[in-house]
């Protein structure tokens, strides 16, 4: 198949997917310096190195100095390893920056100054991919397995088979492509630590008997409000924190979540039941959002609801979201943060 054939199947303009040739063709220099900031940056020897990934294996012969990340995820995660980022996909039109918690976050020790949309997540640029001239690309099969060929002809890249769950997973193949395995290996175990410790002053607060929690997020979704299933980034969150699922919430299972009608919105109930909305930028999810609120059934759930962040409890999907919800969490039980 074709270059031009790949980017199209991948949902690319002709127009566009013709100037990816062209581009590439003149090469792509790095910056003039290492804008890395980690405060456990490991040292730039034992490159050239392969990374085997979903995709096969990729040569990264020298310290990547400008990453780009094509879902939230390898933002989250080469941002918090002290990569510098210089660009991203947004989930929808109009959402062309990088959300304030991600910037703001002590967990956030790389660069974005230079930082600019690339396009949209299922339909991504390729000149403005080549403009940005990375020396690292991070993605996932299940987002640009289509175009990984194409995404080569710019720079080695690097992709997980997906997103979600595995974000963990998806930290520590970042670190190996950035050559930072053991930091990113120390930020997983120093998050998990930090979960634990909140989970037990939780515990402690509650004699033991721990709250149940569902998440519950309002997208205008034709097939019901979603609940999450603990097979969710956010469901790896709240194991972490050791907080037992509602009784309805999926525990055994490949989706990410359920869909419940406004007739089963007793299926959400829990000790907490934790509630995002996606901002779809023109209001028609919270016209939606208001069926279920509106309905009787809503007012009869007996758990306590707690309106949360919909960036970074469900589409933020790594390392600094993960912290930042820890966070919600201790304010929601007030307990000690274990900051």
């Amino acid at each position: 198949m074709t270059t031009l054939a790949h980017l199209r199947r991948a949902g690319l303009p002709l127009a566009v997917a013709a100037s990816l040739t062209l581009v590439t063709a003149c090469g792509a220099s790095g910056p003039e310096e290492d804008a890395s900031a980690g405060s456990g940056e490991e040292s730039a020897e034992g490159f050239p190195i392969t990374v085997e990934h979903a995709m096969g294996e990729t040569e990264i012969p020298a310290a990547p100095e400008r990453v780009l990340p094509l879902d939230s995820t390898y933002v989250d995660a080469a941002l918090a390893l002290g990569g510098n980022v210089v660009g991203f996909t947004q989930i929808a039109e109009g959402q062309d920056t990088l959300p304030g918690y991600l910037l703001e976050s002590d967990w956030n020790v790389g660069s974005a100054e230079e930082a600019e949309s690339v396009g949209l997540l299922w339909e991504i640029d390729p000149e403005l991919v080549a403009q940005s001239q990375p020396d690292l690309i991070l993605s996932a099969e299940v987002r640009h397995g289509d175009g990984y060929d194409q995404l080569t002809e710019v720079a080695p890249t690097v992709m997980s088979e997906t997103t979600g769950a595995t974000w963990k997973e998806n930290l520590r193949l970042t670190g190996e492509a950035m050559g930072m395995a053991e930091e990113a290996d120390r930020l997983v175990t120093e998050y998990e630590e930090r979960a634990a410790a909140i989970g037990e002053e939780i515990a402690a607060s509650a004699d033991g008997d721990l709250p149940t929690v569902s998440v519950v997020r309002f997208a205008g979704d034709a097939d019901g409000v979603r609940l999450y299933s603990r097979n969710s980034y956010i469901g790896v969150v709240l194991d972490d924190l050791g907080l037992p699922p509602s009784e309805n919430t999926a525990t055994d299972t490949e989706e990410i979540v359920t869909y419940h009608s406004p007739e089963r919105l007793m299926d959400l109930e829990a000790d907490h039941i934790l509630v995002s909305t996606y901002d779809d930028g023109v209001g028609e999810v919270e016209k939606d959002k208001e069926r279920y609120t509106s309905n009787p059934l809503w007012d009869e759930l007996e758990g306590t609801k707690t309106e949360v962040s919909d960036e970074y409890w469900i589409s933020g999907v790594g390392l600094i979201a993960a912290h930042a919800v820890l966070d919600d969490v201790a304010e929601i039980f007030e307990v000690d943060p274990q900051r």
